[in-house]
């Protein structure tokens, strides 16, 4: 009986979800904002330019890493797609779950799991990204588009993150 695989974009979207967020978990769990459960007390972010500095890796894991690693290793266009696209999913999900701990951000005034909130935080940077790397590169998958999407989303990402410490 022939093994069944899965096509090369899950495969590739599930190589850059594992890096990716395991980036993402790794960084959390390592500065103690993961910890915890649902009910365990908020642990409260610090304000001005070291909120940034303290969620950038994890911003950036899965704002960047899981989305461009399958949009350059893709033979196609909707393979390219359909792979950043699920690794930004699946590295979002699995620090969701990972990471439950909850964090405060006392000047906005909001109370999230740490997993929750750097998934919102990343996924500009990975929508800007997948769309400046479909765009500017001419065939939309490959090491070009792999790099115009990093470029594009380091961008967005760095700039989510500074208004973030404007905010929080």
């Amino acid at each position: 009986m022939r093994r069944l695989r899965p096509p090369s974009w899950l495969r590739r979207a599930i190589e850059g979800a594992l890096v990716g967020g395991g980036v993402a978990v790794v960084s959390l769990l390592g500065t103690g904002l993961g910890a915890g459960g649902t009910g365990a007390p908020p642990v409260t972010l610090p304000s001005g330019p070291a909120l940034p500095v303290l969620l950038a890796p994890a911003v950036l894991g899965i704002g960047v890493v899981a989305p461009t690693y399958p949009i350059a290793l893709a033979a196609t266009r909707g393979d390219a797609v359909l792979g950043a696209i699920a690794g930004f999913l699946l590295a979002a999900d699995a620090c969701l779950i990972l990471t439950a701990g909850p964090v405060s951000l006392e000047r906005a005034g909001v109370v999230l799991a740490a997993g929750a909130l750097v998934s919102l935080l990343a996924l500009p940077a990975a929508l800007v990204g997948a769309v400046v790397g479909q765009a500017v590169a001419p065939l939309g998958f490959g090491r070009r588009a792999g790099a115009f999407t990093a470029a594009g989303a380091v961008i967005s990402g760095a700039v989510v993150l500074c208004l973030l410490a404007l905010v929080g």
